[in-house]
């Protein structure tokens, strides 16, 4: 017998969490089938010399569900050692919807999911998924938005859901789990699920929580982050649900208070875990701004407010009280997608300076633009975290790694090509905040057995042949703020189902990528 591939003398970082162990890692027909000792040749024989052998990575929060379709080899994420994508985050997402219901989120989530011509049978989650399978170069699971679930029952309105409405929308839930959904997000700053009071998404839950499936939230940050944990935590207590907060990111050494928080919620019953990608910036729509009001009925009622002088005013006027009361510091802004050859130009240029040049207030400038591009227009936030910060966040145990990656734009967040590899460049080898096979973990395994996909995020025989090679003391990000669309550095060679997909730092162009669902083992 010949194995289709074998990697001789590999460090290997199973992610267990365990101590590395050097030997032979042995692939055939998409599955790991030894680990250890491998007299048998391979087809492919690699020799690593001790380079690092490790699951594929998984990244727990991205937000690319239609460029992924648009650009299959997906080179900013499969060069970063990410082979598996979870979709429909932030409540956001195309499926499970109707044809007839989805321009809505295409319009509205235009700038951070881009708006290339792709479509499909979007109105179940195995249609979504059948959308990749073997098409892509990575793999894709998907969430249930609770957007489209909203949007499919109550529409866009700012009101409660009536009760047969409600039963309604535990039934889209219910399908959804069926067809292998790994868990039900949300988005609590954006519309329409900011609409969602506690008690309907707590009664959505329930549901999720039959099937062991995690409530996944963009929290309802307006509240402030301690009492949107507490919201979380509420609804986790009340429907016997799991919790996962997204991009639990925090700064201004408020990482103590908001874990303390998050560990109450632990002691009380909840399983709760959460994300970071460990960058002092986050990045969103510019419109995400404008209180809820201006964007019920969706993008075209926001545009006709926009229209009007008084609406207008109003909105500029009530931007600044999103923030927690703070008010946003547009010096800290900047422009990320801007996609009008009329104003192209600014991405990458800060809100002030834009609006000092113009002889306006910020708000007027972001008014403006928003009303120029349609909504299609994104900004990079930066802000005050530190890496101690996020070191703090990375050790607790119940910590995942994520990029929440944005793929538009021509000055896009550095996250979108570097987070894996600065997780392990500057926080493992440079700062040893965590030891490698710890991250590794949460990269990995830890992110596998909390979404239910059960045939990966480790190294073992039987499970799919999803591996990264790392050389550890190469790997880095090489984004950056001012030069974000760089790839990375020591990330050698990707595999995805036992096809190369990274080879030497050459991209394949192989798209062996699967549909995952949530405690199913895909056949070869």
């Amino acid at each position: 017998m010949t194995h289709d591939i074998v990697f001789r003398d590999a460090t290997i970082v199973d992610g267990s969490g365990g101590s590395p162990v050097r030997g032979d890692v042995a692939v055939d027909n998409a599955l790991i089938t030894t680990v250890g000792t491998v007299d048998t040749k391979g087809s492919r024989e690699i020799d690593l010399g001790g380079r690092v052998l490790t699951p594929g990575f998984i990244d727990v929060h991205t937000h690319s569900d239609l460029m992924l379709l648009a650009q299959p080899d997906h080179q900013p994420k499969i060069r970063q050692g990410i082979t598996t994508e979870l979709t429909g985050l932030d409540g956001i997402g195309y499926a499970p919807l109707a044809e007839t219901e989805r321009q809505p989120f295409l319009d509205y989530f235009a700038a951070l999911n881009g708006s290339p011509a792709v479509s499909g049978p979007w109105d179940t989650v195995n249609g979504w998924l059948s959308s990749f399978d073997r098409k892509v170069a990575v793999n894709v699971a998907h969430h249930i938005p609770h957007g489209c679930v909203r949007a499919a029952v109550v529409g866009w309105d700012d009101r409660p859901a009536t009760p047969e409405e409600l039963r309604r929308m535990q039934q889209i839930v219910d399908d959804a789990m069926q067809d292998g959904a790994i868990a039900l997000s949300t988005g609590l700053d954006y519309t329409p699920c900011a609409f969602g009071n506690t008690d309907e998404l707590v009664s959505l839950c329930e549901v999720a929580g039959r099937y062991d499936a995690p409530y996944v939230t963009h929290m309802r940050y307006q509240l402030g982050m301690r009492d949107a944990i507490r919201e979380t935590v509420e609804i986790g207590q009340r429907a016997s649900c799991p919790v996962h907060i997204s991009h639990f990111n925090s700064q201004n050494n408020e990482w103590r208070l908001n874990l303390e928080e998050a560990d109450r919620g632990i002691a009380l019953g909840v399983s709760i875990t959460f994300d970071t990608y460990a960058w002092p910036a986050g990045s969103t729509l510019l419109h995400f701004s404008f209180p809820d009001w201006a964007m019920e009925g969706g993008v075209d009622h926001m545009l006709a407010r926009l229209a009007r002088p008084e609406t207008r005013t109003r909105i500029e006027s009530e931007m600044n009280d999103r923030v927690s009361g703070k008010g946003i510091d547009w010096s800290q802004i900047r422009l990320a997608y801007v996609p009008s050859t009329a104003n192209n130009h600014l991405e990458g240029r800060f809100i002030d300076s834009i609006a000092v040049d113009r002889g306006e207030t910020p708000e007027h400038v972001v008014v403006d633009l928003v009303h120029e591009e349609q909504g299609v227009i994104a900004a990079v936030a930066h802000n005050s975290a530190t890496d101690a910060d996020f070191e703090n966040l990375m050790r607790h145990p119940n910590h995942i790694c994520s990029t929440d990656a944005v793929l538009t734009g021509g000055s896009p967040h550095p996250r979108t090509f570097g987070t894996y590899p600065r997780f392990l460049g500057r926080f493992v080898r440079d700062r040893q905040a965590l030891a490698l096979a710890e991250m590794i973990r949460h990269m990995t395994a830890a992110p596998a057995q909390r979404f239910g996909l059960v045939d990966r995020g480790m190294i073992r025989p039987g499970l799919a042949a999803d591996l990264v090679v790392v050389d550890l003391p190469k790997v880095a990000s090489r984004a950056t703020f001012d030069q974000p669309v760089e790839f990375p550095d020591g990330i050698d060679m990707v595999v995805v189902n036992g096809s190369i997909v990274i080879d030497h730092g050459t991209h394949t162009g192989a798209t062996p990528g699967r549909g995952l669902r949530r405690g199913t083992v895909v056949q070869p």
